[in-house]
């Protein structure tokens, strides 16, 4: 499956490789310091190389990393891992960590995608540490003919699960009086118990119970960890204590949310909803967000329909906290530039 085709890397860019890019790339590949790192790229290189390379260059697998505008090197995912090169005077301020770690996010962004293998000449100890850096581990070694070099090179064989990726790279977003973050095991154990556990809260929720002991909070933490892509739960903390939290599953990309009733009429349910929605559609690029509430439930209703959310249908569901049916209401928001949702949080 192909990725965008633009991915901002902080200051830089990653956008496709086009015509233009031709003098800049020739310049660099042309000298046996960058193409033999590389090894399908033949020395001496030219513009006859370039362009039937750019007839092969997918959008969304292949890209140009600008920075401030300037080309400073190109980056791929291929089936055997990424692969990236920076131009000699651009080298050694970063563009190559920044522009991984774009296209990893983005990787994994896709719930069905695999771990990432990754390789680099064993003499390349630059190109090995920014993918050190990233989380691959170092699996194996292998032999590699290097096209430039005329000679088999030995590479180090790296690889980098999406567990590994997840933990140092978790999903962190902060608002004007809030911060969302991953649910951590032991620490945030208790408070989940005290605020999920209230009946008032526990009832309008699809799977709280009231009381919730601590060992269902921590079997119900874990079901659902960041992972990099939909299917989380996120701690919604304020001024450094936990208040509630958000989620976004993966089935329907369904959204939803308890809080503290200590913090209800506050503005933070809309306030933690709306930052969940805008990194759902701009780091996800998924089309819509559903939810489901249950029909009882006015003020979560209206903050779904003041947040643009429209009914779709309604049906029944259960709550640990309820007995049995209770009519719900669905809920869709379609991803469109005129509710606002393009912008990233």
């Amino acid at each position: 499956m192909s990725l965008s085709a633009r991915l901002n890397a902080g200051r830089r860019l990653l956008r496709p490789l086009n015509e233009q890019d031709e003098a800049a790339v020739v310049a660099s590949l042309s000298r046996i310091e960058v193409a033999g790192w590389l090894t399908s790229v033949p020395h001496p290189y030219g513009a006859g190389d370039f362009r039937d390379w750019l007839a092969m260059a997918m959008p969304g697998r292949v890209w140009a990393i600008e920075d401030a505008g300037a080309f400073v090197g190109v980056i791929a995912l291929a089936s055997d891992g990424p692969g990236y090169w920076i131009a000699p005077e651009a080298q050694g301020q970063g563009h190559a960590s920044v522009a991984l770690a774009a296209v990893l996010a983005a990787h994994f962004a896709d719930p069905e995608a695999g771990d990432l293998p990754a390789r680099c000449f064993a003499d390349n100890t630059a190109s090995a540490h920014v993918l050190e850096k990233a989380g691959f581990r170092e699996r194996g070694r292998a032999m590699k003919f290097a096209l430039a070099r005329g000679a088999e090179v030995e590479q180090r064989v790296f690889m980098l699960d999406r567990y590994t990726w997840a933990v140092r790279n978790p999903l962190v977003i902060e608002t004007p009086h809030l911060r969302l973050a991953p649910l951590e095991v032991p620490r945030d154990i208790a408070a989940l118990a005290r605020i999920g556990g209230q009946a008032v809260v526990a009832r309008n929720t699809g799977s709280l119970l009231s009381p919730w002991p601590e060992d269902v909070v921590r079997a119900w933490v874990e079901a659902l960890p960041w992972r990099g892509c939909p299917g989380f739960r996120l701690g919604v903390w304020r001024n450094g204590r936990m208040i509630g939290v958000v989620q976004l599953q993966r089935k329907a990309a369904e959204i939803g949310l308890f809080l503290d009733p200590a913090e209800w009429g506050k503005g933070y349910a809309r306030e933690a909803l709306q930052a969940l929605i805008a990194s759902a559609f701009s780091r996800f690029g998924l089309p819509s967000l559903s939810a489901t509430v249950f029909a009882d439930n006015a003020a979560s209703l209206r903050l779904m329909r003041g947040l643009g959310f429209v009914e779709t249908g309604r049906s029944e569901g259960e709550s640990p906290a309820r007995i049995g049916l209770h009519p719900t209401v669905l809920l869709r928001l379609d991803r469109t530039a005129g509710n606002g949702q393009d912008a990233a949080p």
